[in-house]
């Protein structure tokens, strides 16, 4: 559950500074996020291909390999179903590329997804990288991600 900060706007179809490049040590953080909810390995799909229709974290990189956003979804069509939100918006129409899904099994909490999110951007350093952005605390996320129901 990402939100713009109040203040300020852009013309709605221009597009927030991108976040750090994207490097392989970061993919496997959203896994390890998710901890004991982690159902697979993170996957990539062209953003206009998206294939996961389950509940999970995904990030979104540009055509140069920045991180542009890092969410997650649940509920009836899961990842793809967000991604197609995402993209009724100019500007990530235009911006995003690639995007890594991390698959939570179907059991996840909300409050264990948004611990994982909220885990996942710290260990990215997105809160600096992109403070013009907000992520969920991630406080308790050892307790939420370790307890399967």
């Amino acid at each position: 559950m990402s939100t713009s900060l109040p203040g300020p706007r852009t013309p709605e179809d221009a597009p927030p500074p991108p976040g750090p490049l994207l490097q392989r040590v970061h993919i496997p953080l959203l896994a390890r996020a998710l901890g004991s909810y982690s159902a697979a390995d993170p996957v990539w799909f062209r953003v206009d291909t998206v294939r996961a229709f389950f509940p999970g974290l995904y990030l979104v990189v540009d055509a140069q390999g920045r991180i542009v956003w890092l969410g997650m979804a649940a509920g009836f069509l899961g990842v793809t179903g967000r991604i197609m939100q995402h993209r009724t918006e100019p500007w990530k129409r235009r911006v995003f590329d690639r995007v890594f899904v991390a698959e939570a099994r179907e059991e996840i909490t909300r409050p264990a997804l948004e611990a994982a999110e909220g885990w996942a951007a710290d260990a990215l350093n997105l809160r600096t990288w992109m403070p013009y952005r907000t992520w969920p605390a991630s406080t308790n996320w050892g307790a939420l991600v370790s307890s399967r129901s």
